[in-house]
């Protein structure tokens, strides 16, 4: 990835991949193998393939819904902040933010998800 907006457009876009292989592609272009995530509702998991497995469960609970990215990322050193939208057919728009820190490669390393009340 050339910079964090792409890296954070990617990891967006894969929260919409259908099947848990294409979900895996898109992460692995945009995930450190050692990522950790966690949100208010999510203890913390690690690693893509539990990320991956968020993701299907998230399309269970919730059929229809899309993810998009809403703000350039703001970056620098490691740090990384955006927010994000949720949209669930027949409920609406729902806004979020993560914040990321990550590697020399431009893939995140850990993810704090800062998820909106449904």
């Amino acid at each position: 990835m050339k910079n964090m907006k792409e890296t954070a457009e990617r990891y967006t876009n894969a929260w919409n991949e259908k099947t848990a292989a294409e979900v895996k592609v898109a992460f692995a272009e945009s995930l450190a193998d050692e990522i950790t995530y966690q949100d208010k509702n999510t203890p913390v998991l690690t690693g893509i393939d539990a990320f991956v497995d968020l993701v299907m469960s998230s399309h269970e609970k919730v059929p229809g819904r899309t993810f998009a990215l809403l703000t350039e990322p703001e970056y620098f050193d490691g740090h990384c902040y955006y927010a994000w939208s949720i949209n669930i057919p027949g409920h609406g728009e729902f806004e979020g933010r993560d914040y990321v820190e990550y590697n020399a490669e431009n893939k995140m390393t850990k993810i704090i998800g800062f998820v909106p009340t449904l």
